[in-house]
C-alpha cells in the first residue's frame, strides 16, 4: 500500500513540475528579443547578434556555444556579440543567460544555421563560339565537394563530369551550374560569355 501511494503521489506530482518548468523557458524565452530572429551565416563568416532585454536584468548577459567542439566561438560580451562561423556547415546553439532582479534566471536557446560557401572558379569566362573552359568547384563547409554539373540553357553548350565546358557556336550569354552531390540545395554558377 505504501509504494503505490508513493507511486501515485509522482503521478500527480510529475504534470505540475513539467507545466512549472515549461512556465519558467516560456517566460525566459520572452525576457529577451535578439536580432535576427533567425540568424544565417556562410562557414567562417562573422555574424553580428544581439539580444535586448525587455525587462530589467540584475546581471550582464552571458553568451555561451553549446556545441562544446567546433560550435565557432564568440568575440566581446554583453548585448551585442559577434558569433564566428566554424568551417562545417549545420546547425548550432548559443545559450545566452542573465537573470532577474527577483534572483530567477533568464535562459535563451538561439539557433544558428551555418551554411556552406559554395565557390566556382572561375566565376565568368569569355569565350569563342566553340571554345572551351575548365570548371573546378569548391563546397566550402561540406565534407566533400564532389558536384553535379548542368548548363542552365537548353542550347548553351555542354558541361561533362569534369567541369570541362564546351560553348555552343552561337554567341550569347550562358551558365554553369555546380550543385553538390551531399545537399541538393547548394549550387553555385558561373556566366560565360560567348562572343
Amino acid at each position: 500500500m505504501r509504494s503505490w501511494l508513493m507511486f501515485d503521489r509522482r503521478r500527480y506530482l510529475f504534470p505540475s513540475v513539467m507545466m512549472l518548468m515549461l512556465a519558467c523557458v516560456t517566460g525566459s524565452e520572452e525576457s529577451l528579443e535578439i536580432t535576427p530572429a533567425a540568424p544565417a551565416v556562410r562557414v567562417g563568416e562573422t555574424l553580428s547578434l544581439r539580444a535586448q532585454p525587455l525587462e530589467d536584468l540584475s546581471k550582464d548577459l552571458e553568451w555561451e556555444i553549446l556545441e562544446p567542439h567546433g560550435g565557432g566561438f564568440l568575440q566581446s560580451r554583453g548585448t551585442a556579440i559577434n558569433y564566428v562561423a566554424p568551417q562545417a556547415a549545420g546547425t548550432y546553439h548559443l545559450l545566452i543567460r542573465s537573470a532577474r532582479s527577483n534572483g530567477s534566471p533568464v535562459k535563451h536557446t538561439l539557433t544558428v544555421r551555418v551554411l556552406p560557401n559554395p565557390k566556382l572558379e572561375p566565376p565568368q569566362a569569355s569565350l569563342a563560339p566553340g571554345g572551351t573552359q575548365l570548371f573546378t568547384a569548391r563546397m566550402k563547409g561540406l565534407p566533400r565537394s564532389t558536384v553535379t554539373w548542368t548548363v542552365e540553357e537548353p542550347d548553351g553548350g555542354t558541361v561533362d563530369t569534369n567541369g570541362l565546358y564546351h560553348a555552343p557556336n552561337r554567341p550569347g550569354t550562358y551558365h554553369v551550374v555546380a550543385t553538390s552531390t551531399l545537399d541538393p540545395d547548394v549550387s553555385v554558377t558561373a556566366t560565360i560569355r560567348v562572343e
